[in-house]
């Protein structure tokens, strides 16, 4: 205990007799770093709110699963599919496409380069600038989608369903227009998505629709044309062809009449199908301001910096202590 007691006094002595040069020390090593914490500028951050996205599925079929019904096609293709906004927000097609938008500041072309003086202009005193060619506009728009998906966190809570999409910038009118410009981007896609299979839809039954339009002219024709050769005909043998064109005709004409009804309903089917895409909160005021604090890094600096220097400075007390311990061993 007394052992103890005395290397526990000597370690007190030890960090006694150089506590001026440990102070001082520590003292100019926190206030480089609080200066060096000065330089790092605020940013502005805002968020926009958004109901679970999920498509407006109805449960009747479309024009096209009726036309393969009434030619007996089986399609038991399953549409449901989840998909995460993150990965879609983040994804290289989304995210160039954003930075690649048209932007209302009148000073910037697009965001991209709007995103890149954001960020060249408000560097720390140890921050490097982005250097890159502006007439490559592939290169632009790569470098500014990094930095955009570095400044965006979307978080979506798994109880409720809601997401919420933060973009943070030193501008706070770049950060508003940014995460316009995402839920903009999202809209579009799913947008997109949804009405995939009804435009899909509406080419291929238009063209049955002309197809079985052509073939019921040409069937037409063909009875004029055999009406008018056979006029003075009086054996019911010449009529037989006839019986058979008209036959076909009305076959034809069934199918005619169920294309063009499918078309109609095609048609409406693409002009009302939509997502279910509700925005809760809007992006905007208030932002959040955030600036980090030089006090606290300088005085956290100086309490690692005064507990290293001590211990340096008791290092030959903790080496004797090592040898004396391997030496009894």
């Amino acid at each position: 205990m007394s052992n103890t007691l005395q290397i526990i006094q000597e370690f007190g002595r030890k960090i006694k007799s150089n506590l001026v040069l440990i102070f001082i020390s520590s003292l100019v090593l926190s206030t480089i770093v609080f200066l060096l914490a000065r330089t790092q500028k605020a940013t502005y951050g805002t968020y926009s709110k958004i109901f679970p996205l999920s498509i407006n599925k109805t449960n009747s079929s479309s024009p096209m699963d009726a036309i393969k019904s009434q030619f007996g096609i089986s399609d038991k293709t399953d549409y449901d599919k989840i998909y995460n906004v993150n990965e879609l927000v983040n994804s290289r097609t989304i995210s160039r496409k954003i930075v690649a938008s048209k932007t209302n500041n009148k000073k910037y072309k697009n965001l991209a380069q709007w995103i890149f003086d954001d960020y060249n202009n408000n560097l720390p005193l140890w921050g490097k600038k982005i250097k890159i060619n502006t007439k490559d506009s592939n290169a632009v728009i790569y470098k500014a989608a990094s930095l955009f998906i570095a400044s965006t966190l979307i978080n979506i809570d798994l109880k409720t369903g809601f997401t919420r999409i933060t973009s943070t910038f030193h501008d706070k009118e770049l950060s508003k227009e940014v995460n316009e410009t995402i839920l903009e981007a999202l809209s579009n896609y799913y947008i997109s998505l949804v009405t995939e299979k009804p435009r899909s839809d509406l080419v291929k039954i238009r063209i049955m629709r002309d197809s079985l339009k052509d073939e019921l002219y040409a069937v037409e024709r063909a009875i004029a044309g055999f009406q008018d050769a056979n006029q003075l005909a009086v054996k019911y043998e010449v009529n037989i062809p006839q019986a058979k064109l008209l036959r076909t005709r009305v076959e034809i004409e069934q199918l005619y009449a169920v294309t063009v009804t499918a078309y109609q309903n095609a048609k409406f089917k693409l002009l009302s199908e939509s997502p279910i895409f509700q925005i809760l909160d809007y992006p905007g005021e208030p932002y959040f301001f955030t600036k980090p604090s030089s006090k606290k890094a300088a005085i956290i600096t100086f309490g690692i910096c005064f507990i290293l220097f001590s211990l340096f400075a008791c290092r030959k007390i903790f080496f004797r202590i090592i040898v004396e311990e391997l030496s009894k061993t």
